[in-house]
């Protein structure tokens, strides 16, 4: 009996020894591959710091090469590897188009207190139980959600841009009411167009003589007299495939062969836009024209257009003062221009070029579609939005008037919180006045150092949730728009709207804690 027990109890300890070096080797295994994962994300966030350095190398040497008109946008987007397809949307517009960019086009008048707000603990888009918005009898998706055409014109410091201290913040009749956390400002705060879209008309038709204030106005005073002169099919088309109507030539850029074909000379595109480029618009002439369209625009398929129907003469005479005069229905007739967010950025690029000495920001320029697509939106958390928005061409002077409406009707961005993040966004760039030299530079000063939040962008976020041990939840702010001008110029944004957007459920109060503490950390020293 004694020696069975003494056996079991011998077998029971081996059993346990074995089991103790089970777990033993397990541990060690468990270090090991912490050790190994610690490593790897190490090795990542190196990768990463140096895919971000070449890529901002790639665009100064696009940058650099587009200043020396040796590249245009339309090849800048190719090597970012964006095919043709979205950039070359045809004239077809989308869904709910219409006719006149007029109507819907972002330069309206409205202030950059326009801005967005988000609720300090629901990223939800809907709206907060209790008291409606109140609104007044003004048409808020008329107006534009962060500028108007004349601010393009007027100098400004970062504060005046701020949509905190703007004045008409607090005399905006929009407000809007949140039940946890009231929000400072709304998508809804837009001011009316009404003043604006009388100054951009009357500026874009009453310059010469003692101005076309209509359409009937500018058909008799107006020296070109009716526009459908300009856009009528000539009776004769000449053979060289130039036209001579009324003392103005009209040379294509494109040479012309014994057939429908076109051979395209890039040499001969880039040595007119730059022999135009020291001349008023009004003085401009077809081939500068066209080549401004392809190569400065990035528009090579209203470019092609064109220069087709100068060659066959249903352009009759097209110069700068012409191009000056056009109405949307000109644009769409004459040029085939059928969408209205490709007119407004045609639009926009006249009225820089109409009195470029009075343009407050020359950077605004040089931020083109490609890039906005390619860059701007990734680095806000919103690179679901880039198709759309290379679709229709969005560039920097576009965002710097761009509107609610066109957000949601044009680009799809219908989620409050995403235009809150595309709104402070814009605003940042405003801040830094659109210089993404300047941005770059501040984003590498604090790649490795937990300080100006501000210029974050959406991933330096995600890496600082995984610094303070909250990688778990890190993913988690991928595509959610949460980015350094959202988190630090919006007020509400608080260390909850945080936690809500790392998905951080509300059980774990340790954890939002802990966030809380590091957030009003790092954020509350930069507002």
């Amino acid at each position: 009996m004694m020696r069975s027990r003494g056996g079991a109890s011998s077998a029971l300890g081996a059993e346990r020894a074995e089991r103790e070096r089970e777990r033993a080797a397990l541990l060690r295994h468990a270090r090991d591959e912490a050790e190994r994962s610690l490593q790897l994300a190490a090795a990542l966030s190196a990768r990463d710091t140096q895919l971000r350095h070449a890529r901002e190398q790639l665009f100064e040497a696009r940058r650099q090469l587009q200043a020396a008109g040796c590249l245009s946008e339309g090849e800048s987007v190719v090597s970012l590897g964006i095919g043709p397809p979205m950039l070359l949307g045809g004239p077809s517009g989308l869904m709910g188009d219409r006719g006149s960019c007029s109507a819907d086009s972002g330069v309206r008048g409205s202030s950059d207190g326009g801005a967005t707000s988000v609720c300090g603990g629901n990223l939800s888009d809907s709206t907060a139980e209790g008291a409606p918005p109140t609104i007044d009898a003004y048409d808020t998706d008329a107006a534009s959600l962060v500028s108007s055409a004349h601010h393009i014109y007027q100098l400004s410091t970062p504060r005046d841009c701020s949509p905190t201290v703007s004045p008409h913040n607090s005399a905006s009749p929009f407000t809007r009411s949140i039940d946890a956390g009231s929000l400072s400002r709304s998508v809804e705060q837009l001011s009316s167009p009404g003043e604006c879209e009388a100054a951009l008309l009357g500026g874009m038709r009453g310059r010469s003589g003692g101005g076309s204030g209509s359409k009937g106005a500018r058909g008799r005073g107006s020296a070109w007299g009716s526009i459908s002169r300009v856009f009528a099919r000539s009776r004769h088309r000449t053979k060289s495939g130039s036209a001579v109507v009324s003392g103005h030539e009209s040379e294509p850029v494109y040479a012309a062969t014994g057939n429908t074909t076109r051979a395209w000379s890039p040499l001969g595109s880039e040595a007119a836009l730059r022999e135009a480029a020291s001349l008023p618009l009004a003085r401009w002439r077809a081939p500068a024209i066209i080549a401004w369209l392809e190569l400065a625009l990035g528009m090579p398929q209203y470019a092609a257009a064109v220069a087709d129907n100068v060659k066959s003469g249903k352009i009759r005479a097209l110069n700068g003062q012409v191009l000056l005069e056009l109405s949307d229905a000109d644009l769409e007739v004459g040029l085939g221009i059928s969408q209205p967010m490709h007119r407004k950025k045609l639009r926009l690029a006249i009225e820089e070029r109409r009195r470029p000495d009075l343009v407050r920001n020359p950077s605004i320029g040089q931020l083109t579609h490609a890039w906005v697509a390619a860059e701007w939106l990734p680095d806000l958390g919103l690179s679901q939005y880039a198709e759309s928005f290379l679709a229709n061409l969005v560039d920097a002077r576009m965002l710097d008037t761009i509107s609610k409406k066109e957000l949601e009707k044009y680009l799809g961005v219908t989620r409050k919180f995403h235009q809150a993040s595309i709104v402070h966004g814009i605003h940042l760039l405003r801040i830094m006045k659109y210089d993404r030299q300047a941005l770059a530079v501040r984003r590498h000063q604090c790649e490795n150092v937990d300080a100006d939040p501000l210029v974050w962008t959406n991933q330096r976020f995600m890496r600082w949730a995984h610094n303070i041990d909250l990688g778990e939840f890190a993913d988690n702010l991928k595509d959610s728009g949460v980015h350094g001008g959202l988190v630090v110029l919006e007020p509400s944004f608080t260390g909850e709207t945080m936690a809500t957007a790392l998905g951080i459920p509300p059980s774990k109060s340790i954890i939002r804690r802990h966030l809380v503490a590091e957030f009003d950390a790092l954020v509350i020293p930069a507002r």
